[in-house]
């Protein structure tokens, strides 16, 4: 344990933080490898303490050690059957006592089972992306989306990183090559419902596109109507205009591989998306935005706009395949197990778009 404590208080020195001159908070390692600056690091101002939910070992594995007790207490014959269930708890009531619970524990080698649980809890953070729990909490303030599953409470209560794992805070590097730079990354699929033939990484490409040239549509619109303008619009926040033009300069960078048309529709091609593509879309997100922003609420990210408008396209059967069959825990139906796989890459070299979908999660609840 004294061996276990050093190496605690070394690892926790992983997780200072600083606010990067962009207004974002880094961990010192992010923070070197996006700044390139030891001095600037050690000038940088500490994030505040805010409300928000902290992680917690008692909120993670709570649950889980939960189910684990309660598991090892309940009769074999009641299990699946709630009357016997609730008889028992009644009868153990009235008629049990501490030291016969104790026994029932004990008899189960209940230690083991939980030592187990909490050994693979503690292995599922030492391989999570993000490096602490206000990470994810910056990005992903979304508990509330997790209220229609139709799992249990333990389910609820865990959300979404016990089953799919936990988000890179880096947003938009991951979301990129949870798009361009995995296994499933270029490989073809034909989607059920247009029949169309495409790979993520086209569909990330066309979306990002949108992107930029919605950006560059809407500066160029404001200086031919004033070449002396700033070039940002008046509804958008200089700070959000600024992290959207970042955005647009990271993006800009794989702009050169952009397809040069949308892949066809090959049935219920009447009304096919090159035709009916929305136009304006960051005009309508700036008066989301504005609106968000009078209730008090928290504004959509562009980020999170990108990943909405991703899935109004071909890769919502991707994220569909894996908040159905990819489950890192959990029960899983055989075949939507093998559509996964099928989508998203065989065993070993999955993608589940964690970050993406966290986005979408996130995106969903505050435009909700």
């Amino acid at each position: 344990l004294k061996e276990l404590d050093e190496e605690v208080k070394k690892t926790k020195l992983l997780f200072q933080r600083r606010i990067g001159e962009d207004g974002k908070t880094y961990t010192k390692e992010e923070f070197l490898i996006k700044f390139h600056d030891q001095q600037k690091w050690q000038d940088s101002k500490k994030p505040e303490d805010d409300d928000r939910p902290k992680w917690t070992i008692k909120d993670f594995c709570g649950p889980r050690l939960g189910a684990v007790v309660a598991d090892s207490f309940t009769p074999q014959n009641a299990k699946g059957d709630t009357d016997w269930q609730i008889a028992f708890m009644r009868t153990l009531g009235r008629k049990g006592s501490v030291e016969m619970v104790k026994g029932l524990l004990q008899s189960q080698d209940v230690v083991t089972s939980l030592a187990n649980e909490i050994f693979e809890c503690a292995k599922e953070i030492s391989a999570a992306a993000a490096a602490t729990g206000e990470q994810l909490n910056d990005k992903f303030a979304a508990e509330g989306a997790y209220a229609m599953s139709f799992g249990t409470r333990a389910d609820y209560f865990n959300g979404l990183e016990v089953r799919i794992g936990a988000p890179n805070p880096l947003v938009l590097d991951t979301m990129i090559t949870e798009h361009c730079d995995c296994a499933d990354s270029t490989a073809a699929w034909t989607t059920g419902c247009y029949g169309i033939e495409t790979t993520a990484r086209t569909e990330w490409l066309l979306v990002a596109g949108e992107i930029i040239d919605e950006l560059r549509d809407w500066t160029a619109e404001l200086l031919s109507q004033n070449p002396q303008a700033s070039g940002r619009p008046d509804e958008v926040p200089e700070q959000d205009w600024n992290a959207w033009q970042v955005v647009r300069t990271e993006l800009e960078q794989q702009d050169k591989e952009r397809p040069p048309e949308w892949p066809k529709e090959t049935i219920n091609g009447t009304h096919g998306r090159t035709e009916s593509r929305s136009r304006g879309f960051l005009k309508k997100l700036a008066a989301i935005n504005n609106s968000l922003r009078d209730l008090g609420e928290k504004t959509l990210l562009i980020e999170e706009a990108l990943g909405l408008r991703l899935y109004t396209g071909p890769l919502f059967e991707k994220y569909n395949a894996v908040n159905r069959g990819g489950s890192l825990s959990g029960i899983k139906i055989a075949f939507m197990e093998e559509r996964f796989h099928q989508l998203c890459g065989e065993k070993g070299k999955e993608n589940r778009f964690t970050t993406t979908i966290y986005v979408l999660t996130s995106g969903l609840v505050k435009a909700s």
